[in-house]
């Protein structure tokens, strides 16, 4: 029987994880229901394609162009009340959208509390459970950010039944009513010491913040420290571990290209594959259900993939997850009314390799820039997602007007998996000789 001091110690280093799983599927299960609220919005108000995306589009943009600041927020102020703004912040967008009279509303709703509120969140769970996590944030952000695909592969047949009986008014004031629900979970997850899973070490390690081994870390890591392998820029006096020195270097700006094409990758492949799937003559129940295969297969991915990317390196699982998201999203395309295995089979192999690939990326990111500047650093490459978003979410509501179908998505989605398996290859975290710190850091722990 575990002693009652072993039983605190595995809560203590439980309770984050989990109250991060939570807030992630409370906060993300109403937004992406999108899909299905889009149609009754350009119904509600005769708009077109290409206008009733705009509050989406407005939401990526804000969330953007905010994800800067926020993240340096995280670095000087209390997670745990930014956090709790967040969700604040949530709930007023939905109740803001439920009063809409116009498209311009929704903008409003969408595109000012819906994306600060989402971004508070998305970057604060990110960000506290780097800290909290140091050694093992490919599984910990796994786990965390598989609560947003539980949340909307629930939420989404309930809103697809709810919609059209209730109104998506009254739908979006229940998804208001459900934000506030977040609230105690936020402060589960902002419990416990710094970081709660260390790993001992008698003496200097390489690789490790300052040399100190608190944690099992790749060689790139921590951001200050991997930045400090390139030059420094002609008559550049900062620091090896100072914010603007980061923002310099090659890397860096790498790896937030690869981040754009993941925002592509998985805007597109969400928000248009339903619509496409009816354009190619399957019936709107069966697309809509596609879309909770995926969310289900997308937190597979999370945990399965940020797990083994702790194990056997990032780049290695990155690339299989990649060729994944490259197959499955052929699968999604390619179906028709009269293949409907291959809509199921592209949907789960695209859901698992989509859910990886975020996870993997996180944790990338943690390990290349972990450092007590990553609030800001990650606040900035956060702005990669919603860039590569608003891309191809004009691209496919431009491209429907003009063509009637959503093959252009399709392409974009393609050149965007192979801008991330490059930027993974050049400038992702690097285990050479890891396998060795790990024998040395066991022999050292004490028995």
């Amino acid at each position: 029987m575990p002693s009652p001091r072993i039983s605190r110690a595995h809560a203590a280093r439980t309770v984050p994880v989990l109250g991060a799983f939570v807030v992630g599927a409370i906060a993300y299960a109403p937004l992406y229901c999108f899909p299905l609220l889009a149609p009754e919005f350009e119904r509600s108000f005769h708009a077109s394609r290409e206008l009733g995306q705009m509050p989406w589009t407005m939401f990526l943009l804000v969330s953007a162009l905010s994800s800067p600041l926020l993240g340096r927020a995280y670095d000087v102020v209390a997670d745990r009340y930014l956090l709790l703004l967040g969700t604040v912040l949530t709930a007023v967008g939905w109740a803001v959208a439920s009063a809409a009279t116009d498209v311009a509303f929704l903008v409003v709703a969408y595109g000012v509390f819906l994306a600060l509120g989402l971004q508070l969140v998305f970057v604060g769970v990110t960000t506290a459970i780097a800290r909290r996590y140091a050694g093992v944030t490919g599984l910990a952000l796994g786990v965390a950010y598989a609560g947003p695909g539980i949340g909307v592969a629930l939420a989404l047949p309930i809103a697809a039944v709810a919609i059209p009986d209730l109104g998506w008014r009254t739908t979006a004031l229940l998804f208001a009513g459900l934000s506030l629900v977040a609230l105690p979970f936020v402060w589960l997850m902002t419990t416990g010491p710094a970081v709660v899973i260390p790993v001992p070490a008698a003496g200097p390690l390489r690789g490790t913040a300052g040399g100190t081994g608190t944690g099992l870390r790749e060689t790139s890591a921590p951001g200050a420290i991997a930045a400090s392998h390139e030059p420094l820029p002609p008559g550049s006096r900062t620091r090896p571990d100072a914010l603007r020195r980061i923002l310099r270097t090659r890397r860096f700006w790498i790896l937030l290209i690869g981040a754009v094409g993941i925002g592509a990758i998985d805007e597109g492949i969400f928000q248009t594959s339903s619509r496409h799937a009816v354009n190619q003559g399957l019936d709107a129940g069966f697309a809509a259900s596609m879309l909770a295969l995926q969310s289900y297969a997308y937190v597979a991915g999370q945990v399965v993939g940020g797990g083994l990317s702790d194990r056997f390196g990032r780049r290695y699982i990155g690339l299989l997850c990649a060729a994944f998201i490259a197959i499955g999203a052929t699968g999604i395309f390619a179906a028709t009314g009269s293949v409907l295995a291959l809509a199921v089979a592209g949907n789960a192999v695209y859901g698992f390799g989509i859910g990886a690939t975020i996870a993997i990326r996180s944790a990338a990111f943690s390990d290349v820039f972990g450092g007590h500047n990553f609030g800001a650093i990650f606040g900035i490459i956060a702005v990669a997602y919603p860039a590569g978003g608003i891309i191809v979410m004009n691209a496919g509501g431009i491209s429907y007007d003009r063509l009637g179908n959503y093959w252009p998505v399709y392409a974009i989605v393609m050149v965007s998996t192979l801008a991330w398996s490059t930027a993974l290859v050049v400038a992702g975290p690097r285990r050479h000789g890891l396998r060795n710190r790990l024998s040395s850091v066991r022999a050292r722990m004490p028995v």
